[in-house]
């Protein structure tokens, strides 16, 4: 009784007008509101001299002066958040070249994203071909249904297939390591962290190579293996010489193609290991990032974040990789289409 109770549109004025008022406490601290329902209490930290144009921190007397670099910065490097912006130019490319700190893990996840990228398509198709060519006899029984089940994988949406191989693999409740009695930490040892992001990629990715090589195997004449049986050709000659090569012909831009998606293939290391498990030589770059994922943790995540210039220039940097291995990659197959 005799207070008014404030609702509506009422409440954004007198959320404008409490983000204005203070009450004095101590010194110089004061409560202020945070929002409708909290309040706290706030003092300075540090104070300004227009004079000298730079702060003045108030519980040690450090000295905060403009460093040039978009930002009040100390003589031991320390600096305020956030600065402004500046021109920088090719400073940050100048860092991955010069800077050890950016330089060594940057090489290292470099490596690992080839590897990673080429391992994941290469066991991808080897085994997506292997089960084309297995299924690919006629008159055999049940062959729809292992089909279908072939695909299975690649119908499940692929986040929550990478959540969930997340919690098999957990080393001590996984159901991996139950049903076969292994004690193997497979997301918490970088090597180890390694071999279960390629199995995983490789699981999600071999329905697609499944696919189109059981359609590229149906469209190459049976003629022409007749006619290197007769010759006589074994079944691994045949294979070598003529189904294979007539294979890449359809399939060589899909395999490039997938190489440059397991590249910057972020969704499966962020789900499954968030780029982890962390490593000695540097806190960013944990075992398992490829570049990508690497980019992402430069913005947004590691130490102070939001470290958008060299994550930038990373990011610039994986673009002209790709495009490189890409062109490279399509010129040299075009060999093949003297096969046609």
């Amino acid at each position: 009784e005799g207070y008014t109770l404030v609702m509506g549109a009422e409440l954004v004025v007198i959320d404008r007008e409490l983000s204005t008022f203070t009450v004095p406490t101590q010194g110089s601290a004061a409560i202020r509101a945070e929002g409708l329902d909290t309040a706290v209490e706030l003092a300075p930290t540090m104070r300004y001299e227009p004079q000298n144009d730079r702060f003045v921190r108030i519980a040690d007397g450090k000295v905060f002066a403009d460093d040039g670099k978009g930002s009040f910065a100390a003589r031991d490097g320390e600096d305020l958040e956030p600065g402004w912006k500046t021109n920088v130019g090719f400073t940050n490319f100048d860092k991955i070249i010069h800077n050890p700190l950016v330089r060594d893990p940057f090489l290292r996840v470099f490596v690992w994203t080839f590897a990673f990228a080429a391992l994941a398509v290469l066991f991808s198709f080897i085994l997506g071909l292997f089960l084309a060519i297995t299924l690919d006899k006629p008159g055999m029984r049940f062959q729809r249904t292992y089909r279908v089940l072939m695909v299975l994988p690649y119908a499940i949406p692929g986040f929550l297939s990478l959540l969930v191989w997340q919690g098999l693999l957990n080393d001590e409740f996984g159901v991996v390591n139950r049903v076969f009695h292994l004690d193997i930490p497979w997301l918490f040892d970088a090597n180890w962290a390694k071999v279960s992001v390629i199995l995983v990629s490789v699981w999600l990715t071999f329905p697609y190579f499944f696919l189109v090589s059981l359609g590229a195997l149906q469209s190459i004449p049976g003629e022409l293996v007749e006619a290197a049986r007769v010759d006589g050709g074994g079944p691994l000659q045949i294979f070598r010489r003529v189904t294979l090569p007539l294979l890449l012909v359809a399939l060589a831009p899909l395999l490039i193609a997938s190489f440059a998606f397991n590249f910057n293939n972020f969704n499966i290391i962020y789900l499954l290991t968030k780029g982890g498990p962390a490593v000695g030589d540097q806190g960013v770059a944990g075992g398992t990032d490829i570049l990508i994922s690497y980019t992402f943790k430069l913005a947004f995540e590691a130490g102070k974040g939001q470290d958008y210039g060299l994550a930038s220039a990373i990011s610039i940097v994986i673009f002209f990789i790709v495009a490189t291995i890409s062109a490279a990659s399509f010129w040299r197959s075009r060999s093949l289409e003297e096969l046609r």
